[in-house]
């Protein structure tokens, strides 16, 4: 999963509360320990489930090596990727893997036997032990059908320092891999050790792990799963979302019934880089996302629906698919809401051929790991006209290329007019403009109140961030808190969380009934609660679950900044550095930390040094600047602030500050052109209008002094200062 990290504040500052009377903490009860029998106990009793399932993708998930299947992957092969070598010798009875990087011989060469293996196929990953219970995965896989290893990182040539090397924590088996190839999985992280004590029933995905744990006292030659529980086909999606989706993991606690939302976090399209402003897949996306945010998941459409559970295939097989009988299970009379179509209609392809399936044109398959084809599942429709816009990829490109998108659009048109034109389309461009950073609010808003599906509502909602002070977006976030679909509590949590006016529903979110949107309420307002809030105990929970990764180092150490505990926050960001250091972020918020202590030169030196992995971040040539103005390099803030204008020539803030830089040096003239030009573009921020008018009045323009006051007040019309100023021009 992508690395995030949060932004920190200064360690010093003051702890206050969004309540005058904070709750009480009651420490939750221990939980009982749930017995979960192993598969082996169900298999006899379930003969034909057992059949479809012994064969599975779910039941061939992981395994212990040595068995004929290792035999052709350990045939004496050498590999050379990139700046790596590669051997893997020792037949099926004593594997063995050997890398050295050629790049860097400093760095020791890994020679082990791999001890278990990740699938079956398309690809076969196999782990190496580095010791203290840490495992780790190579990036280089086993293709069984063409019999050959190959890099999953396909060409990336990732070096061993950075996160993502197979050596380090991106590919960490533990907390990366294990949980969805096991039953009954509990990572084991000991953060003052930092080892791993890693414990499971067995391995591969087993009956417990999707039917829950056993009964203590089971009539005899009874079930061990009590037959009484029936989950509801949500609650069988939830239970498939814990492995088939994009999530942060707030627990490991999930229980088959429970609710996803309660232990994880789903990514969603306003993370840049996972989907296609569509809502199309693009990166590694795992499915549940993309079903919410289709209109077969909004009507209620779960992963049984379609999914035989044992035999992880669709209902059918194969032949259910390519004669569009399982499509038609419910779009041919309309059942559970769906679209009464008529194939003879719709399809205009022969039936037999390419894209006369479904499946052709409405799941369209994107390969992942280099060799591992998946189907879309959030449904899209092809729009070639999209394409021609944006670049969104649609299936009728996939096959008519060489027509040309003109082409496309005529007979898309053709076929079905005025059905294309649909809100989902400016929905579509509106988030296209904020993933590429210069979004309209005013879009935004009207696709968020043209839209029904409540992960679209989030996602618009979360990429209104940069609005967070508008009225509208907060107005918007407020109908969302007592929304029933916890993505849209989650995203409202979000947005007013950072809003110190909307307390009363914020302690309605810090009060939720699901983990995930008390957890997004607590971090936004962790500054304003104090330290003995139970938001604030469950986030450090969370927290200390993720610390064996940079992200959750980083949620470490703003939770011991909270408590103003300034060594422990950074012997935290000191360990996020080290276990990513080809990333930016952590040395930037270390450096914004160190800053808040006075420790300024410090705080410069790892802007420096973030700058180098970030060269076009103007946030770090700005924070870069505010350091150099306090070690008195008044020409080197400068520099640092024209490099960051440069960069985002929009970055009000940055305007402010050299408008008020430009006047400590006397250059009156661009100190005014720098702080208007930051007034128009953060119309909600007094401070600049402010800073010009005590310039115009320095220079006796008391008219112009007028405009500038009447400017702040207008944004702030409690301003003290300026209110002042005001009663003293008039009483001329």
């Amino acid at each position: 999963m992508a690395t995030a990290y949060a932004v920190v504040a200064a360690c010093g500052k003051k702890e206050s509360s969004t309540a005058s009377n904070s709750p009480a903490v009651v420490a939750p009860a221990p939980a009982k320990p749930l017995v979960k029998a192993a598969s082996t106990e169900c298999l006899d009793c379930h003969g034909q489930i057992a059949e479809s399932w012994q064969g599975s993708h779910h039941a061939l998930a992981h395994r212990d090596t040595g068995t004929p299947a290792d035999g052709p992957a350990f045939a004496g092969h050498e590999v050379a990727e990139g700046d790596a070598s590669w051997k893997f010798s020792g037949g099926s009875a004593a594997p063995e893997i050997r890398w050295e990087d050629l790049a860097s011989p400093q760095v020791k060469p890994i020679q082990r036997k791999p001890p278990m293996v990740i699938g079956y196929e398309p690809i076969v990953q196999y782990l190496l032990d580095t010791g203290n219970g840490r495992y780790q995965v190579p990036d280089m896989a086993w293709d069984p059908a063409n019999e050959d290893w190959y890099s999953i990182y396909q060409g990336d040539n990732r070096r061993p320092h950075e996160w993502g090397h197979w050596t380090q924590r991106g590919m960490n088996w533990n907390s990366q891999c294990a949980y969805c190839h096991f039953t009954e999985l509990k990572k084991g992280y000991d953060p003052e050790k930092d080892s791993y004590h890693t414990t499971w029933i067995e391995q591969g995905v087993g009956c417990a792990q999707c039917h829950g744990g056993s009964r203590e006292n089971p009539p005899p030659g009874g079930c061990s799963i009590d037959p009484g529980q029936k989950f509801t086909v949500g609650q069988w999606t939830h239970t498939c979302a814990t492995c088939h989706a994009r999530r942060e993991e707030l627990d490991e606690n999930f229980q088959p019934g429970d609710s996803f939302f309660d232990h994880y976090n789903l990514a969603l399209p306003s993370q840049p880089g996972l989907w296609h402003p569509d809502g199309q897949q693009l990166d590694e996306d795992y499915n549940f996302t993309s079903l919410q945010l289709s209109r077969m998941g909004h009507k209620g459409i779960g992963c049984t629906n379609c999914h035989d559970p044992h035999a992880a295939t669709p209902l059918g097989g194969k032949p259910a698919v390519d004669t569009n009988a399982l499509c038609m299970t419910c779009h041919a009379a309309g059942a559970n809401q769906a679209v009464v179509i008529d194939p003879a209609k719709h399809l205009f392809h022969t039936p037999g051929t390419p894209g006369s399936r479904c499946v052709d044109c409405h799941m369209p398959k994107k390969t992942y790991m280099g060799r591992d084809p998946r189907s879309d599942h959030r449904f899209p429709s092809p729009d070639p006209l999209l394409t021609k816009e944006l670049g969104t990829p649609n299936a009728c490109n996939d096959c008519h290329q060489d027509k040309g998108l003109d082409w496309q659009i005529r007979h898309v048109d053709e076929w079905y007019g005025d059905k294309m034109n649909k809100p989902s389309r400016a929905r579509t461009r509106a988030i296209a403009a904020a993933q590429a950073g210069h979004g309209s609010l005013d879009a935004l808003l009207a696709a968020f109140d043209a839209e029904e599906i409540a992960a679209w509502k989030a996602t618009l909602l979360r990429l209104m961030e940069p609005w967070t002070g508008d009225e509208r977006v907060a107005l918007r976030a407020d109908k969302l808190v007592a929304d029933p679909d916890p993505l849209a509590r989650n995203a409202a949590a979000f947005i007013l969380s950072q809003r110190p006016d909307r307390q009363k529903a914020i302690e309605a979110l810090l009060a939720d009934p699901i983990k995930s949107v008390r957890f997004e309420a607590a971090w936004g307002a962790l500054d304003r609660l104090p330290a003995r809030h139970p938001a604030v105990i469950e986030a450090a929970e969370i927290a200390r679950h993720q610390s064996d990764q940079p992200a959750g180092a980083m949620r470490m150490a703003r939770l011991a900044m909270h408590r103003r505990d300034a060594a422990e926050a950074e012997k935290w960001f000191k360990r996020a550095i080290e276990w990513d250091q080809s990333s930016a972020a952590p040395r930037r918020d270390f450096a914004v930390f160190l800053g808040g202590l006075g420790r300024a030169r410090e705080s410069v030196r790892w802007l420096d040094d973030a700058a180098l992995l970030d060269p076009t971040n103007p946030d770090i040539a700005y924070l870069a600047a505010l350091g150099k103005a306090e070690l008195g390099d008044i020409a080197g803030a400068e520099t640092r602030l024209r490099q960051a204008l440069k960069l985002n020539p929009s970055f009000a803030r940055a305007h402010y500050n050299l408008g008020l830089l430009l006047s400590g040096k006397n250059q009156e003239a661009e100190a005014i052109a720098s702080l208007r030009r930051a007034e128009q573009l953060d119309p909600s921020d007094p401070g600049a209008p402010y800073a010009r008018a005590t310039i115009h009045y320095r220079l006796g323009d008391l008219a112009a002094t007028m405009e500038a006051v009447e400017s702040c007040l207008a944004r702030d019309p409690s301003n003290v200062p300026a209110l002042q100023l005001k009663a003293e021009l008039q009483s001329r």
